[in-house]
Order: structure tokens, then sequence, then C-alpha cells
């Protein structure tokens, strides 16, 4: 670029810009890419529904939650995760109290679904194997902190937490009833049957959220897949023995007879 200066009128001098063959090239492009953006306009925004944004951002929860639990999590964080705005998160779920929530109620009944599916459709399996599946969703790292973020809380003994108002356990023991009926163990006492679900959902939870500690209790500091074998095999014996019909059932040992006074004499 040259620049000489010029006289004008009244003797006025102006400064003269002499573009060089560079200059005209530079410019030229500057036009033909500020034409190329004027001519392919910003795609436009997609547009999800309400239930596509909802599990757009309960999927990057779940993926956050499993990494760093609910005590490190916040809604910028999960917006961040799903690519949303804050506000949108905001709207779906009001606070992290309430994110966390949903996701929990998500997370429970995908695996309470699956479980009932593979009772219905597997003739093929009993107990034992229904009870496998359970034991692998309780020991992902998701369904530990969610449970104990529940628990400590006090979420879980809320009035509106979603177990209260989806009776899961009612449905899986519905699908036991009329699974168990089409089979050899027909005649199985629905008593027993909530039993068994109960002393699976107690027991399984229990173990893992303080495993390592009860472990512990009894000499073993190194908790790994024996350890957890053995637990939840013994706990498959008792819930499976809750299943079975009352003519298989052992019957219990007579009692002892009390000793008289005398005899303890």
């Amino acid at each position: 670029m040259v620049v000489s200066i010029v006289a004008g009128p009244r003797d006025a001098y102006r400064p003269v810009v002499a573009k060089t063959s560079r200059d005209a090239r530079a410019e030229g492009t500057r036009r033909s890419s500020a034409g190329a953006r004027a001519a392919s306009p910003a795609s436009p925004r997609k547009r999800r529904s309400p239930e596509e944004a909802r599990a757009l951002i309960l999927s990057a929860a779940q993926r956050l939650l499993a990494s760093h639990g609910p005590d490190a999590v916040g809604l910028k964080d999960v917006a961040r995760e799903a690519g949303v705005s804050h506000a949108l998160v905001t709207h779906y779920f009001g606070t992290i109290d309430g994110l966390v929530d949903a996701a929990l109620e998500v997370h429970a009944n995908e695996a309470r679904g699956e479980l009932i599916r593979r009772i219905a459709m597997h003739p093929d399996e009993g107990p034992r194997e229904w009870m496998h599946h359970y034991f692998d969703w309780v020991k992902r790292p998701l369904t530990g902190r969610l449970l104990a973020w529940a628990l400590v809380t006090g979420r879980i003994a809320r009035d509106d937490f979603f177990s209260r108002r989806l009776r899961g356990g009612k449905h899986v023991v519905d699908a036991l009833s009329k699974r168990l009926d089409a089979s050899p163990r027909r005649g199985v006492p629905r008593a027993d049957l909530e039993f068994a679900v109960l002393l699976l959902l107690a027991a399984a939870h229990g173990y893992a959220l303080g495993k390592h500690a009860f472990w512990a209790s009894l000499g073993r500091d190194s908790v790994g897949e024996d350890e957890d074998s053995f637990f939840f095999g013994r706990l498959a014996d008792l819930v499976e023995s809750a299943t079975l019909p009352p003519e298989k059932v052992a019957k219990k040992p007579s009692r002892r007879p009390r000793r008289s006074r005398a005899q303890r004499a």
C-alpha cells in the first residue's frame, strides 16, 4: 500500500492511498468470505419436545452423578454436559434436589422394568437368575450414590418419594406371582413373595452402602468380587427359599422340651 499527499482545493492537502496488487487480492478475499457468510445463514437451532429435552438433561445428569455424586454436581454442570441453557434445566427440575430425585426415579424405573420383563419373558430362568440381574444393578456406582443421597437427605421418607407414588415393589410381586403360578413353584403365598422382595431390597441396598465397613468389622480390609459373590450367593439362597410353595418348605424343627426345675437342679 502506497500513501501520497496531493493538493486539493484551497491548498488543502489530503492523503491518497494507492492500492498494491497484494492489497487488492486481500480485499477480494475478505469480500468473498463475507459474501459466503451472507449466502449461508447459521443453521437453525434444533427444536426438541419437552419429553426429549427432559430425557437429554436426565441422561447428562446421570453421567455426572455416577462420576462425582450429588454433592459435587450443580445445575450449571448438568446444563453444560447436556448442551442446553441453565434456564432450561431450572424450568424442568427447579433445583438440584429435584433433578437428582428425578434421576433416581428414572434409574430405578429402568431397572424394575427390565426385571419385570425378564420374569415374564424368560421361563427358563428362576428366582436366582432374576436376583443376579438385580444385584448387577445394585453394584453400579450410580445406584449407590443416589441411594445414599436419598437416605442422607431424608428424601426416601417423604410422602412424594417415587417408591410411594409408583408402588414398584408391588408390581414386582405381581409379576413374580403370575410367573410362579405358571411353574412348578405355584402356590407360594403372596406374603412370602412380599417378604422375599423386602429381604432382597433391604439386604442388597444395605450391603451396597456399607460393605466395606461391614467386612472390615469382620477383619477383612479388602473387599472384592469374591466377597460380593459370597454375600449375594447366600442372600440368593435365602430369598429363593422364600419363594418355595408351602409343601416344599422344610418343616421347622420342634422346640426342645423345657426341663423341669428338678432337672435344672
